[in-house]
């Protein structure tokens, strides 16, 4: 059996060595580096030594994928992987569909470690493929036109997870995906769902096409989906301000009022700085967006788990910052958050106008997420001199 460290914080690795673009691959660089080189930088920074570390191997099974994704699916995923096909942004390899099963089992089994009675409370699954592009019917319509594995995604990890912590009794899960690209899988999943409050931050791109603001959820899950994309962010890349703020006056109001059992944290790493995207992150941002949400929730049992980011040295960077926000160390602010950096961004103002717009109905009372309050903060911005009002 594996030794049971004193520390308040798990974390499991998973490479998946048998799922490596094919030498022609033109798509997204979803490859092991990703991953090996972050856990070298963990070992580096001493932070495995504090951490107990969770075995992986285990496939999820059938009835754990199929809680949240259609049989057919599962076949596609099999049948591509065994003729190692390739689809417009996915690969697949002999080992595509048992890595995705493993890399779903450890986002699983994380969660049920830190919902157990001993044990660490806070864990970070550093694994690939990722997930949140997966959704229940692997393709975007009924008989139409997709890809069955989208953004090189092939089971919806972080969703699978939730599902098994719904079935062990978990009443309210909260899922915060900061992955520069919206998790439509996940929105998809969970999008009827009163009991899953999904929020999303992300850049307004191509792909996946969707996480427009207007769309709240559906039926009972009306106002549980709340996405934060950064409208006409090629104009206007995003830093850790505009990010702050977000978290300021959306993220932690409704997750304080929403009172998770459990909080999701699907950390893509694609915000990142010359990641090429639609926005400026430096690495210390995801520790202080983390930080933040573990300082409003104190209590809640959190998992954060690897969704997208592609060059392997801002990632390392990343993962150190975000494991060093779950093991409670000092997590130094970017200097971004100086107020004369958000004074310059154009969009951010009009994009939290927007879901304060859209979700008032849902959280205005409970959560003070108003027109008038996030106008009243603009308003008020200007005049303060010293940076912002730290976040945490």
């Amino acid at each position: 059996g594996r030794q049971i460290l004193m520390s308040n914080v798990a974390m499991s690795y998973f490479a998946s060595p048998v799922h490596t673009p094919p030498p022609n691959w033109r798509g997204q660089a979803e490859h092991p580096d990703r991953v090996t080189t972050a856990m070298s930088a963990l070992q580096a920074a001493g932070i495995t030594t504090r951490c107990d570390l969770l075995q992986c191997g285990r496939e999820a099974s059938d009835e754990e994928l199929q809680r949240v994704h259609l049989r057919k699916h599962l076949d596609h995923v099999a049948r591509n992987a065994a003729a190692q096909s390739k689809s417009k942004n996915s690969f697949f390899t002999e080992g595509t569909e048992s890595a995705a099963r493993v890399a779903a089992a450890a986002v699983i089994d994380a969660t049920k470690h830190v919902l157990g009675d001993h044990g660490p409370r806070r864990s970070f699954v550093l694994a690939r493929p990722p997930g949140h592009h997966a959704s229940r019917t692997g393709v975007p319509d009924e008989g139409g036109e997709g890809d069955f594995a989208e953004g090189g995604c092939y089971y919806n990890s972080v969703a699978v997870a939730a599902a098994a912590a719904q079935q062990d009794g978990v009443d309210r899960i909260a899922i915060v995906d900061f992955d520069v690209h919206h998790g439509n899988g996940t929105q998809e999943i969970f999008e009827s769902d009163p009991s899953v409050l999904v929020i999303s931050l992300h850049a307004d791109l191509r792909y996946p096409g969707t996480g427009a603001i207007e769309e709240v959820g559906e039926g009972a899950g009306a106002g549980f989906n709340v996405n934060i994309m950064w409208e006409g962010s090629a104009d206007w890349p995003p830093h850790y301000a505009d990010y702050a703020v977000a978290v300021k006056l959306v993220v932690l109001p409704i997750l304080q009022a929403f009172r998770p059992g459990l909080l999701l944290i699907s950390a893509g790493f694609d915000a990142a700085e010359g990641e090429g995207f639609h926005a400026k992150l430096a690495p210390e941002s995801f520790g202080a967006m983390t930080e933040s949400m573990l300082t409003a929730l104190p209590d809640v049992p959190t998992v954060a788990a690897l969704e997208g980011g592609y060059v392997p040295p801002m990632v390392a960077r990343c993962c150190v910052a975000v494991m060093g926000a779950l093991l409670g160390d000092k997590v130094d602010e970017p200097e971004e958050t100086k107020i004369s950096k958000l004074s310059e961004s154009k969009g951010c103002k009009a994009t939290l106008l927007k879901v304060a717009e859209a979700h008032e109905a849902h959280w205005g009372e409970s959560a003070n997420l108003t027109v008038a309050k996030v106008k009243a903060f603009f308003e008020g911005q200007r005049e303060r001199q010293k940076g912002l009002p730290n976040v945490r």
